[in-house]
């Protein structure tokens, strides 16, 4: 279907549908649309500022990147403990739902902004006006790599997914429950994009569906709500962050935070748009600070050991704590140090340490800790 040739009363009810309502009495009363400045006015024309760009290119590289501190920890400590993969899985479906939400509401402000092989430089003025889909799209496919790489670290335990339901007895390892919900993940996924697709692709405009796409947006902020509350147990059960990335998410917060004030006090939203996220950046912002607090205590007790294992008391075989106590205390470090953590000094030896400190080997477990 020929933009250009669109009756120009489904053009303008496009246009009102994605410009604020203080511009919306002007969008309406124009009497023809010239295809070629469709996408400088979907956007708004030449009043997008270049403090509005700066933000808008910032928030997609912030989006993208912002799973990478996440891999870097569960790679470095070889290990995804502390990681709930419920969390994960939840947050995979729901940043795809998301997508498609702004997707299909936003059909016909895409659709406006044509193809960048057709025109380029027309498509690329158009998109200021869609970095939120940007970013939603860049946040979505950052967090999903977090996923496989979770599961090569995973650690097997047997019967970690146990289901009896009137007869049916299900029993996974931790490995395989991972993959059957990788699978469950696909499913939801490609179950909702591609009734979707085919709607918009024989309908032409996001009318038909606007339905779906609220639907679907229901069903995001249900998601939101409540994606968290499976890490929220994993880290009080676990009693640390272990493989959990602090700078993941308090960027994810503070982002959450610089939006919250933007809907609030700049756009003026509605309490549906700000009260889910609100409620998922409080969650997180607790297990940072329980996980915080619980890292502290464990890395305290874990130097207080190592210390006291390095005394000469120690050598002539004086025992301190438990090996219940030791063993806690040494998982907070990752699998690679662990092994050599725990060394019996001898005077050669500390006088040597003392004179020329392993200075980058305690900044790495610190990084290996909080990053």
């Amino acid at each position: 279907m020929d933009i250009s040739r669109a009756p120009e009363r489904r053009v303008r009810a496009s246009r009102a549908r994605n410009v604020p309502s203080t511009r919306r009495a002007a969008s309406v009363e124009t009497t023809s649309v010239d295809a070629s400045t469709a996408p400088r006015r979907a956007r708004g024309g030449d009043d997008v500022s270049a403090r509005a760009r700066a933000l808008g290119a910032c928030s997609v590289v912030v989006a993208t990147l912002i799973a990478v501190p996440q891999m870097m920890k569960i790679h470095r400590r070889r290990s995804s403990r502390g990681v709930s993969f419920w969390t994960l899985g939840l947050t995979n479906v729901g940043g795809c739902l998301s997508v498609l939400n702004m997707y299909v509401l936003h059909y016909d402000q895409i659709r406006l902004a044509g193809s960048p092989l057709d025109d380029f430089g027309r498509w690329r003025d158009a998109q200021a006006s869609l970095v939120f889909l940007w970013v939603e799209s860049m946040n979505a496919l950052s967090m999903l790599a977090v996923w496989p790489l979770a599961y090569a670290h995973v650690e097997e335990v047997e019967r970690a997914f146990v289901l009896n339901v009137k007869g049916v007895n299900v029993e996974w390892s931790m490995k395989k429950a991972c993959r059957y919900g990788l699978l469950a993940q696909c499913v939801v996924v490609v179950g909702c994009w591609v009734p979707a697709l085919v709607a918009l692709g024989n309908a032409g405009e996001c009318a038909p569906m606007a339905w779906y796409g609220n639907l679907i947006g229901a069903v995001v902020a249900v998601l939101i709500c409540v994606r968290f509350l499976p890490q929220v147990v994993e880290s009080s059960t676990n009693k640390g962050s272990h493989s959990l990335s602090y700078v993941t998410y308090g960027c994810d917060i503070l982002a959450g935070l610089v939006a919250l004030a933007q809907k609030l006090f700049v756009t003026k939203e509605r309490v549906s748009t700000w009260l889910p996220p609100l409620i998922l950046h409080s969650m997180e912002a607790y297990v940072l600070v329980i996980n915080y607090v619980n890292d502290r205590k464990r890395l305290g007790e874990g130097m207080e050991r190592r210390r006291r294992d390095a005394t000469p008391d120690a050598e002539a075989g004086v025992e301190y704590g438990s090996d219940e106590e030791r063993v806690q205390s040494e998982r907070l470090l990752p699998r690679s140090v662990r092994a050599g953590s725990v060394t019996i000094q001898t005077p050669e030896r500390d006088s040597a340490e003392q004179s020329s400190p392993d200075v980058k080997t305690s900044w790495s477990r610190l990084v290996d800790v909080f990053l």
